[in-house]
């Protein structure tokens, strides 16, 4: 059988980052991308689960996949619940923490040879941190990623070095949770800055609390390097379930940040998610979401209708209260989305 690989991504940023460095080991040994005329010998999965829709998703791709080519070896990692396919034949399961080691020696590069969906427009996605232990109450990912890890700056330097050499014009800075970024994120933005030529940095989102004053006064120095859209999860605009949601900012803490961007550059443009119908969201709490919204005036919302994770604190809270109509929150997404 041939060497050729096929590369299936779902989710967010971070795995299309991993998924693109995993593919270029199988570069790095001689394997190419497949065609419809040479079927893949190897498949590569990177699976989510940030919803229950992600997950069932996932791994009925696993299926499908080892049903259309029985004899490829099809290699899965990502945050599913992969027990659930681990009897499927040549299916091998790789868990997160194995990923991470067999990628550590490539310190977040690859070359345009992996025909990911970014690189015919010379993006290149950055990852720089991984795992997250905020344990955000409706998550899941803390439980199927703990494992810390950041991307020393020189690394990342030298890295984007690298994709300039190679082509790449613009780097989208990309992370689990970059709040716990080690060597400090707006230290990682300003080094790039200055000790790169890379085009444009963009960024994948950035958590509220990333955006401190040095961040501030990098954006107002080099506008014309940072992208002018960035991506704030907000996940709520009530106070009491941003609390239940274990958020580590407050609305009033949201507004002087988006204060604070809004006075520092003129053509700022925001984005979000936004998180309806978590348990004991009321009319009002909803009601204050959506009038935070407005008065930002996001551009883009990504807006998830609450699914619950197992094992996680939410879980307990949807478990023991009056759960929320199905028609209520079509409305509450619909309604979120109607802002833009």
């Amino acid at each position: 059988m041939s060497k050729t690989f096929l590369a299936v991504n779902f989710g967010c940023r971070v795995n299309s980052a991993e998924t693109n460095q995993w593919s270029q080991t199988l570069i790095n040994q001689g394997f190419l991308p497949s065609t419809i005329n040479n079927p893949p010998s190897v498949i590569l999965i990177n699976t989510c689960s940030i919803t229950k829709k992600g997950d069932l998703e996932s791994l009925g791709k696993v299926r499908s996949l080892h049903q259309n080519y029985p004899d490829a070896k099809i290699y899965v990692t990502g945050c599913a619940n992969l027990e659930k396919i681990k009897d499927i034949p040549n299916v091998f399961i790789y868990q997160n923490n194995q990923k991470e080691e067999l990628l550590k020696e490539l310190k977040s590069s690859y070359t345009h040879q992996i025909k990911d969906k970014f690189s015919h427009t010379d993006r290149f996605l950055l990852k720089v941190q991984s795992g997250c232990t905020q344990f955000c109450s409706y998550c899941i990912v803390p439980f199927r990623r703990p494992d810390l890890w950041s991307l020393k700056i020189e690394d990342a330097v030298n890295t984007v070095n690298s994709a300039l050499q190679n082509g790449y014009q613009e780097i989208i800075i990309t992370g689990v949770n970059l709040n716990q970024y080690q060597y400090g994120f707006s230290n990682l933005v300003e080094a790039l800055l200055t000790k790169t030529d890379i085009k444009l940095i963009s960024f994948g989102s950035i958590p509220i609390n990333c955006i401190d004053d040095k961040f501030l006064k990098l954006l107002s120095t080099f506008n014309f390097r940072i992208s002018n859209f960035l991506h704030i999860p907000i996940q709520s605009g009530s106070d009491k379930i941003l609390k239940l949601m274990n958020r580590p900012y407050t609305t009033k803490d949201i507004l002087k940040k988006i204060y604070d961007l809004r006075s520092t550059i003129d053509n700022l443009i925001l984005g979000t998610d936004i998180i309806v119908g978590f348990p004991t969201e009321t009319d009002q709490d909803f009601q204050e979401t959506l009038n935070l919204c407005q008065q930002i005036g996001f551009s883009k919302i990504h807006t998830f209708k609450y699914s619950s994770r197992p094992n996680t604190r939410a879980e307990i809270i949807h478990n023991t209260n009056p759960k929320i109509s199905k028609e209520t929150l079509k409305s509450r997404s619909q309604q979120i989305r109607n802002l833009v």
